[in-house]
């Protein structure tokens, strides 16, 4: 306890590994770990399609509730998001929340060899 009593009273401050964006959306990789830091109603990020998004500001907005988004905070969406019927529109609007990308490795979607589907963005 005294170790980190000393820590805290040093002025060091613990903060999670997550960069702040230095590129455009489009040209961030954002890893799955990064991802999972965000997972709470301050701070939501999810996937979609390989895309990351920060939701956070659209919790109160989103006409099903916010509930059902905090489900997925911090993870893939995709499955839920194409499984509750979403229009090719209400995807085309997410994008106001695109941060990043997944890294080429961890894509599941939009990679050689992934999964097709045909109505998603490139």
């Amino acid at each position: 306890m005294a170790k980190i009593s000393s820590v805290l009273n040093s002025g060091f401050f613990f903060t999670s590994p997550v960069k702040l964006p230095t590129s455009e959306p489009e040209e961030r990789l954002i890893t799955m770990e990064e991802v999972s830091w965000h997972d709470n109603a301050n701070d939501c990020w999810i996937i979609i399609y390989d895309r990351v998004y920060d939701i956070t500001d659209f919790l109160d907005e989103h006409p099903g509730g916010g509930d059902i988004l905090l489900e997925y905070a911090g993870r893939d969406a995709s499955v839920a998001f194409r499984g509750s019927g979403h229009s090719k529109q209400a995807l085309r609007a997410l994008s106001r929340f695109e941060i990043g990308e997944l890294p080429t490795h961890e894509r599941i979607f939009r990679k050689p060899g992934g999964f097709k589907i045909s109505d998603i963005p490139e």
